[in-house]
């Protein structure tokens, strides 16, 4: 297949021509593009951890629809219409402060807080530790995400703990 065949088969969408709505269901998606309706999408993070903002929308049964690059560029509405389905697929609460990391044998246990509430967790090692940029995502020992969007937003107590064991 020569390549512009197969990039024309991805069916990646302009977010400036896409409207996304929930369904009744609640659980799934629909997107409107110029006129023409998807119903029935799921959204799926093919990378969550380098590329979050890249978005890959599947019918119900597995088989990939069509994609955006950055849903960040959708209209305010589609793209909270958006979040709010990614948020029940991908569970990742979002770490605001760190109170404390205690180190346990090969273990880190977290004393955090998130968007969702404080929380301990336990890692195992620094591989659990990701940096991306000025992102870091952490695996619990019981495979959980959570996640620093921005390091910037920290304070400075949270950031030396980090720093300690990253």
């Amino acid at each position: 297949m020569p390549l512009s065949d197969f990039l024309k088969s991805l069916n990646i969408l302009d977010p400036k021509k896409v409207k996304v709505f929930i369904e009744e269901q609640g659980n799934s998606l629909k997107l409107i593009i110029d006129g023409k309706v998807l119903s029935g999408l799921i959204p799926a993070r093919p990378f969550p951890i380098t590329h979050p903002e890249f978005i890959i929308f599947r019918d119900n049964y597995g088989v990939d629809v069509c994609m955006i690059k950055d849903y960040r560029a959708l209209d305010e509405e589609s793209r909270r219409n958006l979040q709010k389905i990614l948020d029940k697929l991908y569970f990742i609460p979002r770490i605001t402060r760190i109170k404390r990391i205690e180190t346990s044998g090969d273990e880190f246990i977290w004393d955090v807080v998130t968007d969702r509430g404080p929380k301990t967790f336990r890692t195992r090692g620094r591989m659990s530790v990701i940096q991306v940029e000025n992102r870091v995502v952490i695996t619990d020992i019981n495979s959980n995400v959570y996640e620093i969007e921005d390091l910037s937003n920290l304070d400075a107590h949270s950031i030396s703990e980090l720093e300690l064991t990253i």
